[in-house]
C-alpha cells in the first residue's frame, strides 16, 4: 500500500513538472512575439488592461514590475467563490474565482515567492499562485510520524511518546515540555489543525510544485519545526530544543527564532533529505516580554536580520457608551536589528526608507523608493491568530476594530506611535484572516 502511494505521488509530481514545462514554454515563446512591438505600444496596450491583466502583461513582455505585496481579503462567507486581492501601490482591487486557484475554504498560513501555503477543514495543505490559478499538494499531514488520521480523516490522534523521543534524543525533556508527560495523547478535528496545530509555512526562495523546500512551525505545544521538499512525499520532524515561533527563508537556508529569542539556521542533508539546526547564527534577542503578543523573523533591506516585535495593551476610551467595550486594544511595534560588528541587537527606532509586512503568513522588508505606494518607516500587519480569528467566523471588521486594533489590517508608524487605516481594505471578514502576497507569474 505504501509502495502504491509512493509510485501514485511520483507520477503527479511528473505530471506537474510535465504542465509547467509546457506553461513556460508557451510563455517564453508569446513574450518573444510582444517584444518585438515599439515599447510605446507596449506601454498603451498595459495602460488599457485591467489590474490582474496588466500585470501579467507586464510580466509577460518584460516590463518591469516592481509592486509591493498584495492583500488578500476574503469573500463574505468563507466558502465564497470569490475573493478580493488589493494592490496597496495604488489602491487598485480585483476579483478572483477562489475555486480558480484553490482558494476556497482555504486558510492562508504561508506566503513565498508569490505562492501562497492554503490549508482546508479537512487538515489538507497546498501551495497556490493566486495570480496563475497553478497549485499542488504538499505532502499529507499523516505523514508525520506521531500525528495519525482516524475515521476517513475527520479527526487525528496526536501521540505525544514517540514524539519526545525524536525530538529530545531520548533525553527527558526540559521543564517546559513535560505537560507532555502528564498529557501523552489528544485528538482534534480536522477542522482543528489549522487552529490548534499550524501555525505557519515557509517555502523557499523562488518556489513552484516541481522545486521547493517547506518549513512547517506547529503550535508551541509542539514547539519543533517539520520539513518537506518536492523530492520527498512526507513530513520530517526536526530535532530542537526550543520552541519555534517564526522562521524566514534566506541566503539559500531556513533561519528561525524561538519564542526565548535563539536565532537558528536549518541545513538540509543531501543525502538523507533531513534537516537539522546549526549554531546558533545570532546573539540571543533580549526583550521585555511584558505586552509582547508576537515575534516576526525578516531581513533588512540591506541584508541585516531583523526582528519585529508585536505588543498590544488595553486603554480606557471613556467616551464609549456601554462598559462591556470601554476598552480599546492598540496594537504597537519595535524592531531589533543584528549588529554583527558589534555582535548584538539593538533597537531600532527609524527603519529609513524601509517598510515591513507582517501577519500569521509571512513576513518581508521592502524598500519604498524602490516600491511606490507604501509608507516609509512603517509596519504594515494583520491578524496573525488563526484560532482566534476562528471564533469571529462570519463577523466584519465593522465589528471588531473598533475597538481592537490586533483583528484588523492597519499600518503602524515607528516615528508617530501609532496606527492608521488603510483606507482601500474597507470593511472585511475576519475570517479567513486577511493576508499579504507578492505577485508571481513563475
Amino acid at each position: 500500500m505504501a509502495e502504491t502511494e509512493r509510485r501514485r505521488r511520483q507520477l503527479l509530481r511528473q505530471r506537474q513538472n510535465k504542465q509547467l514545462d509546457a506553461e513556460q514554454c508557451a510563455a517564453t515563446a508569446a513574450a518573444a512575439r510582444f517584444q518585438r512591438l515599439p515599447p510605446e505600444l507596449l506601454a498603451e496596450i498595459h495602460h488599457r488592461l485591467d489590474f490582474l491583466s496588466g500585470l501579467a502583461f507586464a510580466s509577460v513582455c518584460g516590463l518591469k514590475l516592481e509592486t509591493p505585496p498584495w492583500l488578500l481579503l476574503p469573500g463574505p462567507k468563507e466558502y465564497d467563490a470569490k475573493a478580493t486581492v488589493l494592490s496597496l501601490a495604488d489602491g487598485e482591487s480585483a476579483t478572483v474565482r477562489t475555486s480558480d486557484v484553490a482558494l476556497r475554504g482555504h486558510v492562508v498560513i504561508g506566503s513565498s515567492g508569490g505562492w501562497l501555503v492554503t490549508t482546508d477543514d479537512r487538515a489538507a495543505l497546498r501551495m497556490a499562485n493566486p495570480v496563475t490559478g497553478a497549485h499542488a499538494d504538499l505532502p499529507p499531514i499523516s505523514t508525520v510520524p506521531f500525528i495519525q488520521p482516524h475515521y476517513g480523516g475527520g479527526w487525528f490522534f496526536l501521540d505525544f511518546a514517540p514524539f519526545l523521543q525524536m525530538r529530545f534524543g531520548g533525553s527527558p525533556p526540559p521543564p517546559e515540555h513535560r505537560h507532555g508527560q502528564r498529557t501523552p495523547a489528544y485528538t482534534v478535528t480536522a477542522a482543528q489543525m489549522r487552529q490548534l496545530v499550524y501555525r505557519k509555512v515557509v517555502l523557499s526562495a523562488s518556489p513552484h510544485p516541481g522545486s521547493y523546500a517547506a518549513m512547517l512551525i506547529m503550535d508551541r505545544s509542539i514547539g519543533a519545526p517539520a520539513f518537506a521538499s518536492a523530492e520527498d512525499a512526507a513530513w520530517r520532524m526536526a530535532p530542537t530544543r526550543g520552541d519555534v515561533e517564526d522562521a524566514i527563508h534566506h541566503g539559500g537556508r531556513f533561519l528561525s527564532i524561538t519564542y526565548t529569542g535563539h536565532v537558528q539556521a536549518w541545513q538540509r542533508n543531501v543525502d538523507t533529505g533531513e534537516f537539522t539546526g546549526d549554531a546558533a547564527v545570532a546573539p540571543r534577542l533580549s526583550y521585555k516580554d511584558k505586552d509582547l503578543r508576537r515575534k516576526y523573523l525578516a531581513v533588512s533591506t540591506d541584508g541585516r536580520l531583523m526582528v519585529v516585535l508585536k505588543h498590544s495593551r488595553d486603554e480606557e476610551n471613556t467616551s464609549r457608551r456601554y462598559r462591556s467595550i470601554s476598552m480599546d486594544t492598540r496594537v504597537f511595534f519595535k524592531v531589533q536589528i543584528l549588529d554583527h560588528d558589534k555582535g548584538r541587537w539593538e533597537e531600532a527606532a527609524d527603519i529609513g526608507d524601509a517598510a515591513i509586512f507582517v501577519g500569521v503568513n509571512g513576513s518581508l522588508c521592502l524598500s519604498t523608493t524602490e516600491h511606490q505606494g507604501i509608507m516609509p518607516g512603517c509596519v504594515y500587519f494583520t491578524d496573525d491568530d488563526v484560532g482566534g480569528a476562528c471564533l469571529r467566523n462570519g463577523k466584519s471588521s465593522n465589528f471588531v476594530s473598533l475597538w481592537d486594533e490586533l483583528r484588523d489590517v492597519g499600518v503602524y508608524s515607528l516615528k508617530a506611535g501609532r496606527v492608521e487605516k488603510i483606507d482601500a481594505v474597507g470593511k472585511h471578514l475576519l475570517w479567513p484572516p486577511p493576508a499579504w502576497f507578492t505577485p508571481s507569474f513563475l
